[in-house]
């Protein structure tokens, strides 16, 4: 028994924690800052900014993690709008992320790993994920593009940028002066007080050095569970080098629903180039309202043209032409057309993130008028 005893591990002392306790506080900061947030976010008190990529304005506030909840209340979408110039490009880069684009003007194309997508307003341009792209303007006119890129990516560590080439107009800060490669590309610049900021630009003779060492793809039937992994991803480089990345919105049809006259653009059901987003236009009839719904996702509206308002959870969001509305998580919300004699048309994006931890789907409560 005394050795025994000489064995047996001392117990070790409780420290009693208070996490629950701190998260329920956390989490009423939280909803209380939320709650104050506007749900409109007006077009013109957006200015636009430039990076190494292009001209854009940043609906959502600064990107990845400081910046969630600064300034809307959207935690899954980082939504964004670019302005291409005419006869010019932008810069080209790649990153995990994927991306939607919408052309609301302008025509043009993109070059995707080496191959080439028209487009025009009304498609939806699509970047799936870790492609290298860059789009031009051929138009006479800029081009705009309303876009997202998901912010999950940051809490899974693959937000990191790969900028190829800078756009043609990029201006360094002020006192800058920029820095270069041998071969005289732009890679980053030097500020007055001499920190120098890279781009993250590729190692291209890397790039090149490892191509001859890649796994050349799996083929045949996998005999175990590794080589089901293996195809898996030969399976997804495949899909994503094949499948059209651009969506023509002149092809899909019009449906009349419960929630109303709606042009589905992605969905789970018309398998499409990208994983995370579900859109469609909206069209309100003069005077005349949608259905009233809610879903667990986050959804947003760029107006393409009208005015009106929206009922979220008994609150009243005036809009007009040029406007993004947001609609947080679980939010009953229903969408109103003012305008007696002229329709409202706005574009809708749903983060699809929430159909894959299971709570996908929507709660219909009225039909549209």
């Amino acid at each position: 028994m005394e050795r025994q005893l000489e064995r047996r591990r001392e117990e070790e002392p409780v420290v009693f924690s208070r996490i629950i306790e701190e998260m329920w506080s956390r989490l009423k900061t939280l909803n209380e800052t939320v709650a104050a947030m506007s749900h409109v976010i007006k077009y013109n008190d957006v200015p636009w900014n430039q990076n190494a990529t292009t001209y854009l304005k940043n609906y959502t506030g600064p990107a990845g993690i400081p910046g969630w909840l600064s300034k809307v209340p959207i935690h899954t979408l980082d939504l964004r709008e670019q302005m291409v110039f005419a006869g010019r490009k932008s810069g080209k880069h790649r990153h995990y992320q994927e991306a939607f684009f919408y052309i609301i003007e302008g025509e043009g194309y993109e070059i995707h790993d080496d191959k080439k997508y028209p487009w025009e307003a009304g498609d939806v341009m699509c970047v799936p994920t870790y492609c290298i792209h860059q789009h031009f303007n051929t138009g006479s006119q800029n081009a705009r593009l309303f876009f997202n890129l998901p912010n999950v990516f940051d809490l899974m560590g693959l937000s990191s940028i790969e900028q190829i080439e800078i756009h043609e107009r990029y201006q360094p800060p002020e006192g800058a002066t920029l820095i270069r490669n041998k071969e005289g590309n732009v890679i980053g610049y030097k500020t007055a007080s001499g920190e120098e900021l890279h781009f993250g630009a590729v190692d291209l003779e890397y790039m090149k050095m490892m191509e001859g060492r890649k796994d050349k793809g799996f083929s045949g039937e996998p005999r175990n569970t590794y080589q089901h992994y293996r195809k898996t991803l030969q399976d997804t480089i495949t899909w994503r080098l094949n499948i059209p990345h651009v969506i023509k919105g002149k092809d899909k049809l019009w449906e009349n629903t419960e929630m109303g006259k709606l042009k589905y653009l992605i969905s789970p059901y018309n398998p499409g180039p990208l994983l995370l987003y579900d859109a469609y236009l909206q069209e309100l009839p003069p005077g005349g309202k949608s259905g009233k719904h809610r879903h667990v996702g986050e959804e947003v509206h760029k107006i393409l043209s009208g005015k009106g308002y929206d009922i979220h959870d008994g609150k009243k969001w005036d809009w007009d032409t040029e406007d993004v509305v947001l609609i947080p998580n679980n939010t009953v919300h229903q969408h109103f057309n003012s305008d007696p004699r002229h329709p409202a048309t706005f574009l809708s994006l749903h983060s699809r993130l929430y159909h894959y931890i299971g709570h996908g789907g929507i709660e219909h409560l009225e039909d549209a008028g």
